[in-house]
């Protein structure tokens, strides 16, 4: 395969990307594998990501596996050979979808321990913010779900 441009280990947007997605509880090597990835033209082995980002294999590895579990990468497996290339995922949506999991476990946490507790001073505070998550929960779960039928 030819030998396609690269982008930039350090480019300011796979830090930003990064910086970004890293407090949402992305592992920050799989930021940056992300971020790196977005750019780039083509599909990359784990060498050409341990060569552009300056990380270790094994990391490279375990990142991009969990990318890919996620749905952030798509791997794609060279012909005749062990070898894989990941790429950029179409919507990047795996992660966003684990999100709103999360967001729906918080919101239903809150509202049932406010009907398990309607006496308490806090029932009331935590009935409303778990009506508020729920509606970011279905919002979130909403636009995914018409992300995938459009796809």
């Amino acid at each position: 395969m030819a030998d396609v441009a690269r982008p930039d280990g350090d480019d300011p947007f796979v830090e930003a990307l990064a910086q970004l997605i890293i407090p949402m509880g992305m592992p920050p090597i799989a930021a940056r594998i992300q971020g790196y990835l977005m750019l780039s033209p083509a599909p990359l082995t784990l060498d050409e990501l341990v060569a552009g980002l300056g990380i270790s294999k094994s990391s490279a590895s375990v990142a991009a596996r969990l990318l890919e579990r996620y749905g952030v990468v798509q791997c794609y497996s060279e012909r005749g050979t062990k070898r894989v290339r990941y790429g950029v995922a179409e919507r990047c949506a795996g992660f966003l979808a684990e999100q709103a999991r999360f967001i729906g476990a918080m919101a239903s946490l809150l509202k049932s321990t406010a009907q398990a507790r309607p006496g308490a001073d806090a029932a009331a505070r935590l009935a409303d913010m778990g009506g508020f998550y729920q509606r970011v929960h279905d919002a979130l779960d909403g636009v995914l779900n018409e992300d995938e039928e459009g796809l």
